[in-house]
C-alpha cells in the first residue's frame, strides 16, 4: 500500500474505496480445496465448505447445496480469516509528539484509512489494545468503511508515569482539581492511581463500548518516563480492574515485559499478557497452568531494520529496546516449552505518514513465530487460538452469532483461499497481494482473484 501524506487525508476519505466488495450470493459452496480449520496440525483433503449468509453452514464431503454458487478452489488452501490481536489503529510514533501536534480528527482519519488495507492483508478480525477504536468499529459495522471486525479496548489504563502516561514533563496532572485535561487523557489513556480510579477507568471504557480492557503492568519502550524495570499496576489495582471487567463478563489484558510484572498480573487475574519479553520458565509454566494467553509481538521488534528504528524512536526508547531485542528469544523458548497458548499480534506503531506502509509488515509476524514453533502452531495463533481468546469476552462480545478463527459449522464465514500450503511454507502468509486469492469476511467476498 502507498504511504499517506497528512495533507491528503481528507481527499482520500472523499474518494471511493479501491477494493469493492463483490455482491455475495446468499449461498456459496467451496469445492476442490484443502482445509486448515484453525485448530488442526494438518490439512483436510477433499472437504467442501458451504456458506449461507454470514455463517458457515456445513463442512464435509459431497455437500448438497441446491442453488448455491460454486467456487472451485483449484486445490488451494482454505483457511479462516486472520486475527491481529494487538493493534493500535489511532496511535502513531512518536507518541508524545503526535499527541501534542496532531488533532484528534487527523488521528481518526488516518486510522480509518488503515482499515481496508488490514482487511486486504487477510485480517478479518482485530483487537485494538489501547486508544480509541469504537468509532472505527462503527464505521465498519455501518458499512461506511471496509475493514476487519474490531474488538476495542478504548483508553489504556495506566498509573501516573506509567507506560500510558504520555504527558510532557511540564504538563499538569489531569486528575488534580483545577487542572486542564488533554483529550488524550480520556480517549487514549486513562491515568489511574489506586483501586477507585482504576475501577472508574474500566467502567468508563466499558460504557464507551470496550469489549475488553487493558492495563499497564510495567514499563515499555515507546514511553519516555518509565524504565522497563518499573512495576506499575499494583496487585490491588490489578484485582480492581479484573473485578470491574468481570462484572461485565469480560477480561483484562496487560502490557507486561518483565518477569515480575507478568507474574504479578497473572497471579491477580489477568487473562492476556502482551509481550512477556523477560519471562522465566517458572512464570511461563504458571501462565500455562492458569490458561493465560501470550501475545509476543515479535515483528514489532525484529521486522524493521535497526537503522530505520533509530530514525523513528527517541534515544530513550532505543536504549530500552536493546535488552528487549536480546532477551525475547529466551522468553519465547520458555513459553513454547511450557505450552503457553500463543496469540498473533503485531503492535505496529509507525509515523502517521507511514502507517499504511507499515501495516503491510503485519503478516511478517508468522515468520518470527515459526522460529519457535511449527508452521501449524503459528497459524493457530492467528486463527483458532485468537478465536478462543475472543470468547473470553463472554456476553460482552459485540459479535455473538458465531465463532471466529475456525472453519466449522456455525462459525462466521471469514475465509481465505491461499495459493499454496502455508503449513509447508509459512512465507506464503507474508505476501497477501499475490498469495491470498480470495478474501471473505462475514460471508461477503472482498477479493476474488481466481
Amino acid at each position: 500500500m502507498k504511504t499517506l501524506c497528512g495533507a491528503g487525508v481528507a481527499l482520500l476519505l472523499a474518494l471511493p474505496l479501491s477494493a469493492s466488495a463483490e455482491s455475495s450470493p446468499n449461498r456459496i459452496l467451496f469445492t476442490n480445496v484443502s482445509v486448515f480449520d484453525g485448530n488442526s496440525d494438518e490439512l483436510a483433503e477433499g472437504v467442501e465448505v458451504f456458506v449461507e449468509g454470514n455463517l458457515i453452514e456445513a463442512v464435509g464431503r459431497e455437500i448438497s447445496a441446491d442453488n448455491a454458487r460454486v467456487i472451485d478452489g483449484g486445490g488451494r488452501t482454505l483457511m479462516p480469516g486472520l486475527h491481529d490481536m494487538h493493534t493500535h489503529i489511532a496511535i502513531f510514533r512518536g507518541v508524545t509528539e503526535s499527541r501534542n501536534k496532531l488533532s484528534l480528527p487527523y488521528h481518526g482519519a488516518v486510522a480509518a484509512a488503515r482499515l481496508e488495507g488490514m482487511l486486504m492483508n487477510g485480517f478479518t478480525t482485530i483487537m485494538d489494545t489501547g486508544g480509541p477504536a469504537r468509532f472505527a468499529q462503527r464505521l465498519v459495522d455501518e458499512g461506511i468503511f471496509k475493514g476487519p471486525r474490531i474488538y476495542p479496548s478504548e483508553a489504556m489504563i495506566s498509573q501516573t508515569s506509567g507506560h500510558g502516561d504520555f504527558r510532557t514533563t511540564t504538563e499538569p496532572h489531569p486528575n488534580l482539581p483545577g487542572n486542564r485535561t488533554h483529550p488524550w487523557d480520556s480517549h487514549y489513556s486513562c491515568i489511574a492511581d489506586g483501586e477507585t480510579e482504576v475501577r472508574r477507568c474500566v467502567r468508563q471504557n466499558l460504557r464507551r463500548g470496550a469489549s475488553q480492557v487493558k492495563i499497564m503492568a510495567g514499563g515499555g519502550v515507546s514511553s519516555q518516563f518509565d524504565p522497563i524495570h518499573s512495576k506499575q499496576s499494583s496487585p490491588a489495582e490489578t484485582r480492581a480492574a479484573v473485578e470491574a471487567a468481570a462484572a461485565w463478563g469480560t477480561f483484562v489484558a496487560a502490557h507486561a515485559l518483565t518477569d515480575e510484572a507478568v507474574r504479578e498480573a497473572v497471579e491477580n487475574g489477568v487473562k492476556y499478557i502482551l509481550h512477556g519479553t523477560f519471562i522465566t520458565r517458572q512464570t511461563a509454566r504458571m501462565m500455562a497452568e492458569k490458561g493465560v494467553y501470550l501475545g509476543p509481538t515479535l515483528a514489532a521488534v525484529y521486522a524493521t531494520p535497526w537503522e530505520v528504528l533509530e530514525t523513528m524512536l527517541t534515544p530513550t526508547s532505543m536504549r530500552k529496546l536493546k535488552p528487549v531485542y536480546d532477551t525475547y528469544p529466551s522468553a519465547m523458548n520458555a513459553a513454547v516449552e511450557a505450552g503457553v497458548t500463543m496469540i498473533y499480534g503485531t503492535d505496529i506503531l509507525a509515523p502517521p505518514t507511514r502507517a499504511l506502509e507499515f501495516d503491510d509488515k503485519a503478516n511478517s509476524e508468522f515468520v518470527y513465530l515459526a522460529r519457535y514453533m511449527s508452521n501449524a502452531e503459528a497459524l493457530k495463533a492467528a486463527t483458532g487460538n485468537a478465536g478462543r481468546l475472543i470468547q473470553e469476552t463472554g456476553e460482552n462480545n459485540p459479535y455473538p452469532l458465531g465463532e471466529t478463527g475456525t472453519i466449522r459449522p456455525g462459525a462466521y464465514a471469514d475465509i481465505l483461499l491461499v495459493d499454496g500450503d502455508p503449513l509447508a511454507n509459512i512465507n506464503l502468509m507474508t505476501d497477501p497481494d499475490n498469495n491470498f486469492d480470495l478474501i471473505m469476511k462475514d460471508g461477503v467476498i472482498y477479493k476474488n482473484a481466481l
